[in-house]
């Protein structure tokens, strides 16, 4: 906003002066709103350049988008018009996105562009308009059918002298905005090819022409050598367009199985290539939509897919294969046929059709399907998956782990088989630690949950590695509850502490080795504290019970306040220390009274968890009651929470107390009301306040306290 005032006070507004002293609302508002609308003329008064500008700084700006995975996974969809818009050009859509697709495809090393066919495709099946892909939710959809990290939509405004772009980069897994874009294109005469007016408008239904004039047909001739007119020929492609067309009305009645029959008959006779074939996608569609099983098609698929050589350089491949599994199993012939096909792919791709063919058909035995992650494994291990070179076993397992996220049972098999014999780098160790946090996330079964946090401590104890440390602790981090009682049930349910308490036990050495090793001074004391908490000592850090006594015991009062610290953060009180921390109560300083006496307020404290019975320990807390400090607050806590032994000092210190004593003699029956049913022997020493007092307030946490104790 100053930039934008200073350029408002630059543009012969420099008299216009803000009142230091403002004597009306109105006038605040009223130079509020003229500062508004001038910023607002900036932000949209934007001058048109040139199309190569706005283009190109729209691709500068996607291609540096911080993302968590290198390089991402991108997908495009077609520019669509605004309503606002004045002209409605499919092709400068097009020509927009091929230009951008264009522009991206010369950074492979921070993206991998997504074919559009296949996601033109995907958009047909979920039936998903073009503009609903500036939303979060349809982004969100389609992150959950294709392989692609994020997802670039925009729309255009046609306006008379130039196009307004805007764009939107979006997070498929989570819906998040990570990248807004909007420029303002100029028009110039290429530009406008794209844009030119029908030749002839409709006429509105209300109206009839005045006259009506009949063109006269027009035949294009062209001469060729010999002189002769001939009239042009369509092209194979315009008549495969032609016949798609046709094909796609005999979709429309599929009421009988004669009439799926001759569909099926009638499509087999077209080769599914990339031409004419195409109507294959459009009978793969419907049959798919209505759950429509053709024995013969399926077979006439299965020989298709054997002659695709490059599967991951063909959409049909994938169509096919998610078309097969459609009624949610896959029969031997139709594997063996995907796995040929399969054997053919070698990179990122793998996991998308692993999916398909063994994480997805549910009414497929499950011995059936690990005899078949057995055979992909034994390719594999043979050198035979993958081109143009074979994949190691490394990557084909990740592949695997990936493909089968939607399917724990194949999942942890694969782990329990597959995983000892793996040789990971760095980069494989920290994507491994994650399946193995994914697959317990996912996993319902408390007694196979109990065995995964089993697998992460023995891989977290076997394994070091630079991002060992982050990933054990924000695994830690999904136990911590919040303050959303119904989000609180979620993470019981999927992170119960008790787990997390075994990790802690198995994984103790890892969690105090990582606790120090960030650069971070406000990630340590958050790490520190969870090893407090979960009595986790650290080296030179946070002592050991035996320690922090020796500590207690000395005369170091900076380091008695940093063990006091530590121990009021654990979960299980100390009970060990509790005559160490009463004789600390006793401790006087001269020179550092002011942290003597926070230690001593934390020692109280500890104290109070401990519900320590010591008298001397409860006298110095109800001493500490009249001075309306921390010291009081953590006294009147832990006198609360020691319960039935500090009632017989409470009552005599009440019994002690004068009339003019009204404070304390508040606070004193307040404590013991709280304390209720146990504090029923100091009921006469009340009743005796309540009789003599002429204080309202004592009078009424007197009756308030007898009630508690009845």
């Amino acid at each position: 906003m100053k930039p934008c005032i200073s350029t408002f006070l630059s543009k012969g507004h420099e008299n216009y002066e803000v009142p230091t002293v403002l004597k009306s609302k109105i006038v605040y508002m009223k130079y509020a709103l003229l500062i508004l609308i001038f910023c607002s003329g900036i932000v949209y008064g934007q001058k048109p350049r040139n199309y190569a500008v706005v283009t190109n700084e729209l691709t500068q700006k996607l291609i540096n988008v911080p993302v968590p995975k290198s390089p991402m996974r991108l997908g495009i969809v077609p520019f669509t018009a605004t309503k606002s818009s004045i002209q409605n050009s499919p092709q400068f859509g097009e020509y927009l996105t091929e230009t951008i697709m264009g522009q991206v495809g010369n950074y492979t090393s921070k993206v991998k562009l997504f074919e559009r066919t296949r996601l033109d495709a995907i958009l047909k099946e979920q039936e998903l308009e073009l503009s609903d892909l500036m939303k979060p939710a349809a982004a969100l959809k389609i992150g959950q059918l294709a392989p692609i990290d994020v997802i670039l939509s925009g729309t255009y405004t046609k306006l008379k002298t130039y196009v307004d772009v805007s764009a939107r980069l979006l997070d498929v897994s989570s819906g998040e905005v990570l990248m807004s874009f909007a420029g303002r294109i100029k028009v110039d005469k290429n530009l406008a090819t794209l844009f030119k007016e029908p030749t002839s408008k409709p006429t509105p239904d209300n109206t009839l022409p005045a006259q009506q004039v009949t063109s006269p047909a027009i035949n294009v001739t062209i001469n060729n050598a010999n002189g002769v007119n001939e009239t042009p020929k369509p092209s194979v492609a315009d008549l495969c367009k032609i016949k798609v067309k046709e094909f796609r009305t005999k979709l429309s009645d599929l009421s009988t199985q004669q009439k799926i029959d001759a569909v099926a008959s009638e499509a087999m006779q077209t080769a599914f290539d990339n031409s004419c074939g195409l109507l294959h996608f459009d009978v793969m569609y419907t049959f798919s939509r209505y759950k429509i099983q053709q024995g013969n098609y399926n077979r006439f698929l299965m020989q298709t897919l054997d002659t695709i050589a490059y599967p991951t350089k063909d959409d049909r491949a994938l169509e096919i294969i998610r078309f097969l599994v459609n009624d949610e199993q896959l029969q031997e012939a139709e594997w063996e046929s995907a796995f040929s096909a399969i054997s053919r792919i070698g990179n990122y791709w793998l996991s998308n059709y692993l999916d398909y063919l063994l994480a997805r058909p549910s009414n497929t035995a499950v011995d059936v399907s690990k005899t078949r992650i057995d055979d992909f494994f034994s390719v594999v291990s043979n050198g035979k998956l993958g081109l143009p070179l074979p994949i190691s076993k490394e990557t084909a397992y990740f592949e695997m782990m990936e493909g089968l996220k939607k399917n724990q049972g194949l999942r942890q098999y694969v782990y329990e088989r597959y995983s000892k014999d793996l040789m990971l780098d760095d980069k494989h160790k920290a994507t491994f630690f994650s399946e193995l946090t994914s697959m317990y996330k996912e996993e319902e079964n408390e007694v196979r949950k109990s065995e995964i946090i089993q697998w992460i401590a023995e891989f977290i104890n076997q394994q070091d590695y630079p991002k060992a440390s982050e990933q054990l602790y924000d695994f830690a981090w999904h136990f911590k509850l919040t303050t959303y009682e119904e989000r609180n049930n979620e993470i019981k349910r999927d992170y119960p502490e008790a787990e997390l308490k075994k990790l802690v036990e198995l994984s103790r050495n890892r969690f105090a080795q990582y606790a120090v090793s960030t650069p971070y001074q406000s990630q340590q004391e958050d790490r520190l504290n969870f090893c407090v908490k979960y009595d986790i000592p650290v080296p030179g850090v946070i002592p050991t019970l035996e320690e922090a006594e020796k500590i207690l015991k000395g005369s170091i009062v900076s380091e008695q306040l940093k063990v006091m610290k530590f121990l009021t953060l654990k979960d299980d009180a100390p009970r060990i220390l509790e005559p160490t921390l009463v004789a600390f109560l006793a401790h006087k300083s001269l020179d550092e009274r002011s942290d003597l006496l926070k230690a001593q307020t934390l020692a109280i404290e500890v104290l109070g968890n401990c519900k320590t019975t010591n008298r001397t320990a409860i006298n110095f807390m109800i001493a500490a009651l009249p001075n309306y400090g921390n010291d009081t607050e953590a006294a009147k806590d832990a006198l609360v929470k020691i319960g039935k032994p500090a009632v017989a000092p409470l009552q005599a210190r009440l019994d002690k107390t004068t009339i003019h004593e009204g404070g304390l003699q508040f606070q004193l029956i307040t404590l013991l009301g709280k304390i209720g049913k146990d504090a029923a022997p100091a009921t006469k020493s009340i009743q005796r306040i309540l009789d003599s007092s002429t204080n309202k307030d004592v009078r009424y946490a007197a009756e308030a306290a007898l009630q508690a104790i009845k």
